[in-house]
């Protein structure tokens, strides 16, 4: 997929998913949430590892990687720079949209490994940074580490709902303006490689 179609793509993620939660949390979205969150317990530990792809961190230390071990001072570069501004976007437009948490709203939520129970949910930071870390390490890779790519950001998603820190038009959202930060920082077609 090309920077212009991922951008689009995002942006309509972000647009379509800000709109409606913006207007609260409809029916469908909030019993989606109830059968995702109502998961066993026990797949806690699974989804643990996965959503730290979505931490703030995580674009650094794969960005440092890339520049260190991987030869790739100017991807590395770029993937941690992409991953600080989903984090730093997201948390603007979480002001802007002002839409609460899961567990600030009437039934709450099932709180797993310290879940945020309360504060701005729209769009998760989580989904957001995870999708540029994602993109970046899957560009140029093929098929396979694409697919695993989508895997991944599927868990973080999900796993956001599961743990009770997010609705899913939340994930929906972060995964759009990871989309289109990652797409604004990819290098131009033709430019040099590293």
């Amino acid at each position: 997929m090309g920077r212009l179609q991922t951008a689009v793509i995002g942006s309509g993620c972000l647009a379509a998913s800000a709109v409606t939660a913006a207007a609260g949390v409809p029916a469908w979205e909030r019993r989606l949430f109830d059968r995702v969150n109502a998961l066993p317990d026990g797949l806690a530990p699974a989804v643990w590892l996965p959503m730290q792809a979505g931490a703030l961190g995580a674009p650094l230390v794969v960005g440092a990687l890339q520049a260190t071990l991987g030869g790739e001072p100017g991807k590395g570069g770029r993937t941690a720079a992409t991953g600080a501004a989903a984090w730093v976007v997201a948390k603007a437009l979480k002001r802007q949209i002002r839409r609460g948490r899961p567990g600030d709203h009437e039934g709450g939520a099932t709180l797993r490994m310290g879940a945020a129970d309360e504060g701005l949910g729209f769009p998760s930071g989580h989904a957001a940074v995870a999708v540029t870390v994602a993109v970046s390490l899957a560009a140029g890779r093929g098929r396979l580490p694409a697919t695993l790519a989508i895997a991944l950001l599927g868990v973080v998603g999900a796993g956001r709902v599961y743990v009770g820190a997010h609705y899913p038009l939340d994930v929906v959202g972060g995964w759009g303006l990871g989309l289109v930060l990652s797409a604004l920082s990819a290098p131009a077609p033709g430019a040099p490689s590293e």
